[in-house]
């Protein structure tokens, strides 16, 4: 296996299984409660930040900070890696990726490419894990970065939330208010930022929709991931995971849960899948 790092962002899902590796390093995001900071994933956890948002506390979120990042980058290279790929969330929705950028090019001594994923959660985190794929499989540095930025130009995020109060980020405010008990399936735009890829009246129909759109991403190649988050609503997410293992029998799907990072903005009752194509 060649000696390539790779770093990520908290609010990029990465599967589990794939953070635990030895080359990878995670720069958490992060989240300010009632002025007070802690760090994505670290110290809190989703299920805190859900119970913050029922008692009427709002958090806020900030991009990890260079000091982070720089310091992430520091113990990859104490552990002998000279190159890194790093993947961030879309630099349309969040300044993180600008502050990746700004610590790589800090670096004299390490070769490192900044690949902005134009995408959120899981569908980041999932981009990330082809690339670990990549650096497993032994592929050259640049033939991996060729791969994975050709990636993000064909992969698609969809998800599907309960309530759109929390989203304050994108191209869906416009549809709050203007129809009764609208419930909007979200994706990413080419630019990275959400928008309302469908619209329907009942969590019934955009879960079915949600399951389409998917079904049609895979469609379009035979190497494909996929992957689910939930946020707080684990029966939808057994239900959609049934249904997609139903559909892919032969492929594994990722599961996982949502960043608190990214609770504080979809609030509870996510639901999210990601087709990455390579």
């Amino acid at each position: 296996m060649k000696k390539i790092g790779l770093l990520v962002d908290s609010a990029s899902d990465i599967p589990t299984e794939i953070k635990n590796k030895v080359n990878v390093e995670v720069v958490p995001v992060v989240v300010t409660v009632n002025d007070k900071e802690y760090l994505d994933r670290e110290t809190i956890q989703p299920q805190e930040v859900y119970q913050l948002i029922e008692e009427g506390h709002i958090p806020k979120t900030a991009s990890a900070t260079l000091g982070m990042v720089s310091k992430c980058i520091e113990n990859l290279k104490q552990r002998g890696y000279k190159k890194i790929i790093a993947i961030t969330i879309s630099s349309g929705l969040s300044v993180t990726n600008k502050a990746f950028k700004i610590a790589a090019e800090d670096v004299s001594d390490m070769m490192i490419t900044v690949i902005d994923s134009k995408s959120i959660g899981i569908g980041s985190g999932l981009l990330a894990a082809y690339a670990e794929e990549l650096i497993n499989d032994n592929y050259e540095y640049q033939e991996i970065t060729k791969r994975v930025q050709e990636s993000v130009l064909k992969s698609k995020i969809y998800f599907y939330i309960s309530t759109l109060k929390y989203l304050r980020i994108g191209k869906v405010a416009g549809i709050v208010g203007s129809v009764l008990n609208i419930k909007p399936v979200i994706s990413c735009d080419s630019d990275g930022i959400y928008y309302p890829v469908a619209k329907t009246r009942s969590e019934k129909k955009a879960i079915s929709k949600l399951l389409k759109l998917a079904g049609e991403a895979a469609s379009t190649s035979k190497n494909f991931r996929i992957a689910i988050a939930q946020g707080n609503d684990k029966a939808v997410s057994n239900h959609v995971l049934a249904e997609l293992r139903n559909s892919f029998p032969k492929h594994a799907i990722y599961t996982g849960d949502v960043s608190p990072a990214l609770c504080v903005h979809t609030g509870p009752e996510l639901i999210g899948i990601a087709v990455q194509i390579d």
